[in-house]
């Protein structure tokens, strides 16, 4: 039940009638909108929605609708300015739906728009702990909420503690309790064209702090004669020049009742109007591993030559490993010489490296191309002749600099002579062709595949303001990113149809091009796009000289194995405990796939696994489409503990369990001892 008052068109009232959650309640507290326009000598000039004449109300009862009109909007320091703001708020199957339209008719750029804005976010009166969800690198992030506040800004530029979280890297923020209770806010635009930030402030401050970022939320109403109240809000970030009209992409806002899953099962439902099975060769499709070699360094390693690259193709056909992720290849060695993707003649010609990849083609293993078109080395003189011009630019004319990255010497790691990183604009049509003649390199040298490192970012180069590259002024740097991986998949539709586009920890939208993502987990990994997108290959790199829990993290999360001894700099064999076990794990999957690779992952829904009398956390639960058999795989990560734990499914007629060691069924009555770094996996029998 949302309440508006038609004075302001704040919303003043905001109630999750299924649990009863007061999520607003405080009249005093309602907001109903805000822009930033700047002026001469005047950049952060807000326009605030309290602060206008009554807008113009339109009720659509057939659509469930409301839409807000105010005109000629007044600021502190402007006058009135020729702005028109049309905002809307529709009751939908996913929730409330806030859209809004914008006619600027002023002399300035309106930079940001603040709709939906929830003036209160109240924490629910059985709540210990509140958290700020959100997706990055395909994972969960948790920001405190409740009773700690943590900041993601910096002190020094605001007035009270605030998080912020952008889109397209997640397009949603979940606020979560651990009463069950929870909202959802969307931004539900598939187009990549507008950046959107969602910011959760808290006010008037902390209580007590603990750090700079970091403190006590006051656990009252009032502090110091102030109100306490957190707000939520959805920040377009519009640029909308003097005369120019703009539409605003919904925000769906969504309380919902259970865990975190519930929340997202909204963003899950909208997404099935967009996403599309990516393309995929049918080996990448099965449970298979990868292994991750890098051959030269910014620092001239030099390590292997290409005609040498061969015993590494033997090695992985010896041990089942079905595919090589060749890194720092190209001119220079890992992070130098980009975006060029020319063979580096140090360790051998092109045709030396054509004639590694046949023949390792010939031993049954893929060879797939470490390529890369984030960035250009500004320390090369092919930056300032030739891609230069092609650099993101700020507002001040300038680009944007990546710091880089550090390899192998002292020099390096004290960033003294670190390659920097040049962010190159996707935005542009120019640099689009540039990396597609890139790409084409390593579909000449006869490879099956390329992995497109750092594909999900621009290393905080979000907005584009050049007026030379043939795009809006400002441009988002993401609106490139989609038309980019639909040019390299056309490219290889036309020389080699089953050739593999992959890439690393690529948000959400990208999956649809890039249908195989590449990641590094931690011990305390939340598979979050998993649970969005089951089908999406992932895989998951392996550094350990005995990564148990890392292989049985992938087992539980249905992700691949990347192996990479000595840092992707090694041979298999350097580390035999962890390919013994991979295997072992890999040929499980396998014999199960039904239940283990080709089912629906639930991540913890549909079972329950105790230990003692306590919940225990780590299982995942899978569902066959077709029979609705399921299966839960459930891990130890303790090293050097074993733990009894118990899985309870319901209506369930015949378990029965198996191990990556002992892999033949036992029947079972949903409980076992799981040693230390061990799994077991219980399955509904046939």
């Amino acid at each position: 039940q949302a309440e508006f008052d038609p004075n302001s068109g704040a919303l003043v009232r905001l109630l999750a009638k299924q649990t009863n959650w007061q999520i607003q309640h405080r009249e005093p507290l309602g907001r109903s909108f805000r822009l930033l326009v700047p002026t001469p000598g005047r950049r952060n000039h807000p326009i605030i929605g309290l602060q206008q004449p009554s807008p113009v109300i339109e009720h659509d009862a057939t659509n469930h609708k409301i839409t807000f009109t105010w005109q000629n909007l007044k600021s502190k320091h402007a006058g009135v300015l020729d702005i028109q703001f049309s905002a809307s708020v529709a009751l939908t199957d996913l929730g409330l739906s806030f859209t809004a339209n914008l006619i600027n008719h002023c002399d300035h750029v309106v930079e940001n728009v603040w709709w939906p804005y929830l003036g209160e976010v109240s924490v629910p009166a059985d709540a210990e702990r509140v958290e700020a969800l959100h997706m990055s690198y395909m994972m969960m992030i948790k920001n405190p909420v409740h009773p700690v506040f943590q900041s993601n800004a910096g002190y020094w530029g605001t007035d009270y503690p605030q998080q912020f979280i952008h889109t397209p890297r997640s397009p949603f923020v979940l606020i979560d309790s651990d009463a069950k209770k929870g909202l959802y806010m969307g931004y539900h635009d598939a187009s990549v064209q507008q950046m959107v930030t969602f910011s959760l402030g808290l006010k008037p401050g902390h209580e007590r702090t603990d750090f700079l970022f970091s403190g006590v939320a006051p656990d009252r109403e009032q502090l110091s004669g102030q109100p306490v109240h957190r707000e939520l809000s959805a920040i377009h970030h519009t640029y909308a020049a003097p005369g120019e009209q703009m539409s605003l992409g919904p925000i769906v806002v969504r309380p919902y009742q259970g865990t975190w899953h519930a929340g997202i099962d909204t963003y899950k439902q909208w997404r099935k109007a967009w996403y599309q099975t990516p393309k995929l060769p049918g080996w990448a499709r099965k449970v298979h591993s990868w292994q991750q070699l890098h051959i030269n360094s910014p620092e001239d390693d030099l390590r292997v030559r290409y005609r040498d690259l061969v015993q590494y193709g033997q090695d992985c056909a010896e041990h089942g490993v079905q595919a090589i992720q060749l890194t720092g290849w190209t001119v220079g060695g890992q992070d130098h010489g980009n975006p060029s993707h020319d063979v580096d003649p140090r360790l051998g010609s092109r045709d030396d490296l054509a004639w590694a990849i046949a023949e390792i083609q010939n031993l049954g293993v893929k060879m797939i191309m470490f390529n890369k078109f984030t960035w250009a080395d500004r320390s090369t003189e092919r930056f300032r002749s030739e891609w230069l011009k092609h650099a993101v630019r700020d507002p001040y004319g300038d680009y944007y600099l990546h710091p880089g990255y550090q390899y192998q010497t002292p020099a390096q790691f004290a960033h003294i002579n670190t390659r920097r990183l040049i962010p190159m604009c996707h935005a542009s049509a120019a640099w689009r062709d540039i990396a597609v003649r890139e790409f084409k390199k390593s579909i000449a040298l006869g490879a099956d595949g390329v992995l497109y490192d750092e594909n999900q970012h621009h290393g905080g180069a979000r907005y584009c303001f050049s007026g030379t590259h043939g795009h809006h002024q400002p441009a988002h740097t993401f609106s490139g990113d989609l038309p980019l991986a639909r040019m390299l998949h056309g490219t290889a539709a036309q020389k080699k149809p089953d050739f593999l586009i992959a890439g690393e920890g690529s948000y959400d939208l990208q999956t649809n091009d890039y249908g195989l993502c590449y990641i590094r987990t931690s011990k305390d990994h939340i598979p979050l796009h998993r649970y969005i997108s089951p089908d999406t290959q992932i895989m998951a790199a392996i550094f350990g000289y005995n990564d148990r829990h890392q292989i049985n993290q992938a087992l539980m999360y249905r992700y691949l194995l990347s192996y990479e001894p000595r840092n992707y700099k090694g041979r298999l064999q350097e580390f035999p405990l962890t390919l013994a076990y991979g295997k072992r794990v890999d040929a499980l999957r396998r014999r199960y796939a039904d239940l283990l690779w080709n089912a629906e992952f639930r991540h913890t829904m549909e079972a329950e696994v105790t230990s003692g009398d306590q919940p225990y956390d780590h299982y995942s639960v899978f569902v066959d489409r077709a029979s609705h058999r399921r299966a839960v795989v459930v891990i130890n990560p303790a090293a050097d503990t074993d733990v009894d734990v118990a899985c309870a499914l319901t209506a369930v007629t015949r378990l029965v369990s198996v191990t990556p060691e002992d892999p033949e069924p036992q029947v079972s009555d949903g409980r076992a001892t799981v040693p230390a770094l061990s799994a077991v996996v219980f399955m509904e029998s046939r």
